[in-house]
């Protein structure tokens, strides 16, 4: 957390990768997702960040935030929106 309040997200990126991946991001896409649900709406807690980014969401047809990440820059803004509007209060 300090690391992202000091503005350096991908040092912060780094660390959670340097952990043994604890949400099993694959790459920079995924990692950045995993550290935006951590930090919007887990208040950091990994346990929390790690069963949201790996379990399949209604609203992804099938696929688990961590893989539509993955799959494009599109799918990274899709699921950063997805965090978004959860964070804004949204049902899910």
């Amino acid at each position: 957390m300090t690391l992202i309040e000091a503005g350096r997200s991908s040092d912060a990126a780094e660390l959670l990768c340097d952990v043994g991946h604890p949400v099993s991001a694959t790459g920079e896409r995924s990692n950045w997702a995993a550290l935006e649900a951590a930090t919007r709406i887990f208040a950091s807690d990994l346990l929390s960040t790690i069963f949201f980014m790996n379990k399949v969401h209604p609203w992804l047809v099938g696929q688990t935030p961590l893989e539509r990440a993955e799959q494009s820059d599109e799918g990274l803004g899709f699921v950063i929106d997805m965090i978004s509007v959860i964070e804004a209060g949204v049902y899910i």
